[in-house]
């Protein structure tokens, strides 16, 4: 492999992040302590409640219910994950027949579940209440259809009560769509997702829609939520389209003030508004706080064009469905989720990164892979993760990423692949030897402008004996010399970081 040279410009001389969310000061002579972003002083409440939010920077989704017996096969076909229901057309009576013989959750999944969010260094974690199959798995008075009632255990009790023995922030995602309950009215917008067995159903039997009761039965599932398993950190509402948003289909703003009310710190996504993206972009702007939500909710991408004034959360499935699919090959690879938590974070966003577990609540191997080398990597370069906020201002290649924590900047480095060339072509880029005395060629050269930093120390996170040689170098210029600040990161130290993605740390000296 050849030396690889990236040239890191800084624009004006300075890497601050402009932002009302953030706080930094300017000097004459940067140094990396004038450029860490950190966050101003909570002058509202809600940057009191996202305050621990905007540390974290990682999370567990957990996607479970009916869907995971049933385990993508409807009566021998393949119909996907979580929205088998609908995608096979069932009605809720055909469809709770099929699979709640199949639901048998074995007592104490909840602890493994947060085992691995604990071992991959999560901070918070989010559990499906209620999906759009309208099956609760809390103890609710307002149906029989529950995990208490068939199954004999309340999940969400078990999941809250691991969670808070970790010291892990607890979540809910309950979904405002209903595809069980009777007087859900999914005429509001006939584009949203609805079982066509069930509005025949419906019909044939000659039962009305009624969305007023329906909201009515909503809220009261909520207030439980709040009541018996609070304080509830989080509430991941999911979710509106079209006409079938905020006040007209789920009566939004009360619930939300119902919420506040209750359990004041909660903090909640923008989903009961139709105010959020699946492709990335920035969200929809409203008036009133109720429909901005505390953070929006792109899913399954990271946002190409990123607003630092919203805070937002990337959604991502480690195989290709949110539920347990007996069919789904399709995992990612930890470097490529690692990856994905640096650009997230990088850009100043979480990532809530999702399981879907088989039936009796154990999570499939590829899932605990991902999460387990997931964790032996933050292990090393957590310092890197929590608290970190993007560094704007620096023009830098698309595979390197920058963040800062505090007084010090870390550069996420790119995972190097065997590069084949002829002598020819590797003798023509060769640098000279470097003052270490290796060649060129068993190095990684960063390079900043000479006057970018002052008094740091390079180091790579978890690798002490690896040597980083720093120097300044000129180089020709147009009217005076060229000055560089130069790294030289030997290639051991992608040999030694775990998947190959090592971590470069400059700290301000003291």
């Amino acid at each position: 492999m050849r030396a690889r040279e990236i040239m890191l410009m800084l624009a004006g001389g300075a890497a601050l992040m402009q932002s009302p969310l953030y706080a930094t000061e300017n000097t004459a002579d940067p140094t990396p302590a004038d450029r860490v972003c950190q966050m101003a002083p909570e002058q509202n409440p809600r940057d009191l409640r996202m305050g621990w939010w905007r540390e974290a920077r990682l999370g567990m989704f957990i996607h479970y219910g009916l869907y995971s017996g049933l385990a993508g096969v409807y009566k021998g076909v393949r119909a996907g994950g979580e929205w088998i229901q609908c995608n096979v057309g069932a009605d809720t009576d055909t469809y709770a027949a099929e699979a709640l013989p199949l639901f048998k959750p074995q007592p104490g999944s909840a602890e493994k579940w947060l085992e691995l969010a604990q071992l991959a260094g999560c901070r918070y974690a989010v559990l499906t209440s209620k999906h759009h199959e309208g099956f609760a798995l809390f103890n609710t008075a307002t149906s029989d259809y529950n995990s208490v009632k068939t199954a004999g255990i309340d999940i969400a009790r078990e999941f809250v009560d691991a969670c808070r023995s970790r010291g892990i922030r607890v979540g809910f995602y309950h979904s405002v769509i209903d595809w069980h309950h009777p007087d859900y009215d999914n005429t509001i917008c006939p584009d949203l997702c609805y079982p066509k067995g069930q509005a025949l159903m419906l019909q044939q039997k000659g039962i009305p829609r009624n969305q007023e009761s329906y909201c009515r039965y909503l809220h009261e599932q909520v207030r439980e939520l709040m009541t018996q398993y609070g304080p509830v950190d989080v509430m991941w509402w999911d979710y509106s389209q079209g006409a079938a948003e905020g006040d007209r289909a789920w009566q939004a703003t009360n619930l939300v003030r119902m919420c506040r009310e209750i359990n004041p710190g909660v903090i909640m996504n923008n989903r009961l508004f139709n105010a959020y993206s699946l492709e990335g972009e920035k969200p929809r702007e409203f008036g009133t706080e109720e429909a901005r939500g505390d953070f929006y909710t792109p899913e399954k991408c990271v946002p190409t064009d990123c607003d630092v004034v919203h805070d937002w959360e990337t959604c991502l499935t480690v195989g290709h469905h949110w539920g347990y699919s007996i069919n789904d090959g399709n995992f990612k690879s930890p470097v490529q989720v690692i990856q994905t938590l640096q650009e997230c974070i990088s850009k100043g966003g979480n990532l809530l990164l999702n399981i879907g577990p088989r039936v009796d609540g154990s999570v499939p191997e590829p899932a605990v892979r991902v999460f387990t080398r997931l964790g032996e990597w933050m292990r090393v370069n957590s310092e890197s993760v929590y608290g970190s906020v993007p560094v704007t201002g620096i023009d830098i290649p698309e595979e390197v990423r920058m963040v800062a924590v505090r007084d010090n900047l870390y550069v996420f480095l790119p995972e190097l692949v065997e590069e084949e060339e002829s002598p020819a072509a590797a003798a023509d880029e060769t640098i000279p030897a470097s003052e270490t005395g290796e060649d060129d060629a068993g190095c990684y050269v960063l390079r900043f402008p000479g006057t970018a930093f002052n008094d740091i120390t390079p180091q790579i996170l978890g690798q002490p004996d690896c040597a980083v040689v720093m120097q300044r170098v000129e180089e020709p210029g147009k009217d005076e010399p060229m000055v560089y600040l130069e790294l030289r990161i030997p290639y051991s130290a992608w040999d030694n970081a775990v998947e190959g993605l090592p971590v470069l740390k400059l700290a301000q000296e003291d």
